[in-house]
C-alpha cells in the first residue's frame, strides 16, 4: 500500500453512475463479525453469544476507526463453525471460527495492532491460529 503521513487517510476518487465524484476512504483492513445470522450469537439456538459491545468498545478504545473498519452484521458462513469473524487486512482474508469468549476478542484486536505495527503480514497467535480456517478456495 502506498505510504501516507501518520494520521492521514488514504482516499480514492470514484465517479458514481449519476456522475457525481466522491472521495472514498480506503482502510488497511476491515473486521467483519457475524452476530445476527442464523447461528452466530443465537443463544436461543444453542450457540454462544457474540460480545458485540466488546468488539465496538475495543475498536473505539484502540482508535482503529481510521485504519480498520468494523462491520457487525449477519451471516458470513459456515454456520457449523459459529461464531465466525473475517479480517481483511492489506488484501488478505483471515477467517476465524468459534470466537466465543471475550479473551479471544481481545487477542484478535491485539493481533490487528501487531499487524499495524509490523506493517507486514504476521501469523496469528497460537490461540487464534487454532481457530483459523480457509473461507474460500
Amino acid at each position: 500500500m502506498d505510504a501516507a503521513a501518520p494520521g492521514e487517510r488514504h482516499r480514492t476518487r470514484i465517479t458514481r453512475p449519476d456522475g457525481r465524484v466522491v472521495n472514498v476512504a480506503r482502510f488497511r483492513g476491515q473486521l467483519f463479525v457475524c452476530a445476527t445470522g442464523c447461528c452466530c450469537g443465537r443463544t436461543d439456538g444453542g450457540f454462544p453469544s457474540v460480545s458485540t459491545q466488546l468488539y465496538h468498545d475495543e475498536w473505539e478504545r484502540r482508535r482503529l476507526r481510521d485504519v480498520v473498519h468494523l462491520t457487525i452484521g449477519g451471516c458470513l458462513g459456515p454456520c457449523a463453525l459459529a461464531n465466525v469473524v473475517l479480517l481483511l487486512f492489506d488484501g488478505h482474508a483471515l477467517w476465524f471460527h468459534s470466537v466465543n469468549a471475550d479473551p479471544l476478542v481481545l487477542i484478535l484486536y491485539d493481533y490487528i495492532e501487531a499487524l499495524l505495527r509490523a506493517d507486514a503480514p504476521l501469523p496469528p497467535p497460537s490461540s487464534l491460529a487454532d481457530l483459523q480456517f480457509s473461507g474460500s478456495r
